[in-house]
């Protein structure tokens, strides 16, 4: 136990010195607040300046009509979020509108010509025959931006109805009042009280599952690197001397896993301040952004199960190479799990109580990131956390038990990559 203690503080010692450690310890709490608050405040502003358009209409009066509907004010976005942004001063104008009755052939082939010479940035063909068929086109140098094509096709559907209304003999108030917009908030209930919005449940949950995603690989590869470098400079053998495989295995996965420990539970030191809504008053940060005590404590207890597991893999991938450009080829089979439970995520978080939840979050493998995101969005039974912490202990059990047989015989094993037949010579050899 002693021998095992030395490396668990060398290892310790040794990383939580470096800069590396002290750099992204800082900047990480820096990364999650950017994830968290910049949607919110960048939500509803609008980049680029005053977009030149050309509306070509044949009917002058449905040109004004919807005319008239872009450049009206658009209305804040409906998030929470968005409310908690600060006011932003008046802009300029979004578009600045001419209208074109010519509907020729030869007027289309002239604007695009202006389109190429920079004059304008786009028009919105419109038609009788157009319209009639309710498919318009709208060309322009730039459109890839989703949200501009989206507001013009509504601008123009919000138009023809309010003139359609309008001829039906509603007057325009009444036509205002029908079509304004529906301003709907999702607020999570917990315990019967009304918590956090659902936009921010979703940003939290996904910045801090992307947080555990990345923390798991990081101090798994360091794991991995850890033996790579030792091996390749002889120190193990130097090492092996004084204390068994099985006790310097425990060792680099304790070291590294306490540093990565040590470095999460700073983090969780800032992010409780989003669950102490006295600290958040501040206009500039969305108050109702907090991270639920639960899902911290569910990131701590999910990091240390999913880092061992992890650990205990690249410790044996890393005994079996040589270099890091070798590891790289080999590391796939501690990547593709993870990473799997990264793509699995997305359909969980939105239906964290559904049967695809469930089993995926049972899978060992899985349950750092699918069983956390559960959590984060609606707790589970007790049961079912329970016997996901139970099937997790229990591979990981076994994962060390395969990975220090492994372990035991490469550490000493240089020249090329063992095969499998190989692989199984070593499990025998070592049992």
């Amino acid at each position: 136990m002693h021998n095992t203690w030395l490396i668990i503080r060398r290892e310790y010692v040794e990383r939580i010195r470096s800069k590396a450690f002290i750099i992204m310890t800082m900047l990480m709490p820096v990364f999650m607040a950017s994830t968290i608050l910049i949607p919110a405040l960048l939500s509803g502003m609008k980049s680029g300046g005053t977009r030149r358009i050309v509306l070509v209409v044949n009917n002058p009066e449905v040109a004004e009509a919807v005319k008239r509907q872009l450049i009206a004010p658009q209305p804040s976005p409906p998030d929470d979020l968005a409310k908690s942004a600060p006011k932003k001063k008046p802009s300029a104008p979004r578009y600045d509108i001419t209208i074109d009755t010519n509907t020729s052939d030869a007027e289309r082939t002239a604007l695009r010509q202006q389109i190429s010479d920079g004059k304008i940035d786009g028009f919105l063909w419109l038609s009788d025959n157009d319209l009639a068929s309710r498919k318009v086109v709208y060309n322009a140098k730039d459109v890839t931006d989703f949200g501009e094509s989206i507001e013009l096709r509504n601008a123009i559907q919000t138009a023809l109805t309010k003139r359609q209304l309008a001829k039906k003999g509603m007057s325009g108030a009444e036509v205002e009042n029908l079509l304004k917009p529906i301003d709907m908030d999702s607020i999570r209930i917990d315990k019967g009280k009304e918590g956090a919005s659902g936009i921010s449940v979703f940003l939290v949950s996904f910045t801090m599952v992307m947080l555990l995603y990345v923390n798991m690989l990081v101090y798994g590869f360091a794991v991995m690197r850890s033996v790579i470098e030792e091996k390749s400079s002889r120190i193990l053998e130097v090492l092996l001397s004084s204390v068994t495989s099985k006790q310097l295995l425990a060792g680099k996965i304790i070291g590294v896993g306490a540093v990565g420990l040590t470095q999460t539970l700073i983090w969780l030191l800032v992010a409780l301040a989003f669950s102490l809504p006295g600290l958040l008053a501040s206009r500039s940060i969305p108050s109702n952004v907090q991270i639920p005590i639960a899902g911290v404590v569910a990131f701590a207890v999910f990091f240390i199960l999913g880092y061992f597991l992890y650990a205990t893999m690249y410790a044996a991938l890393g005994s079996m190479v040589n270099s890091d450009q070798e590891a790289q080829q080999v590391q796939w089979p501690a990547m593709l799990p993870i990473i799997f439970s990264i793509v699995l995520s997305t359909p969980v978080l939105q239906h964290p109580n559904s049967s695809l939840a469930f089993w995926t979050s049972m899978v060992p493998f899985f349950a750092p990131i699918l069983m956390f995101v559960r959590v984060m969005v609606e707790t589970p039974p007790a049961w079912q956390i329970i016997l996901c912490v139970a099937l997790k202990l229990l591979t990981t059990w076994g994962m060390l038990g395969l990975s220090s047989r492994i372990y035991r015989v490469g550490i000493l094993m240089y020249g090329k990559r063992p095969t499998l037949p190989e692989l199984r010579k070593w499990l025998k050899y070592s049992g």
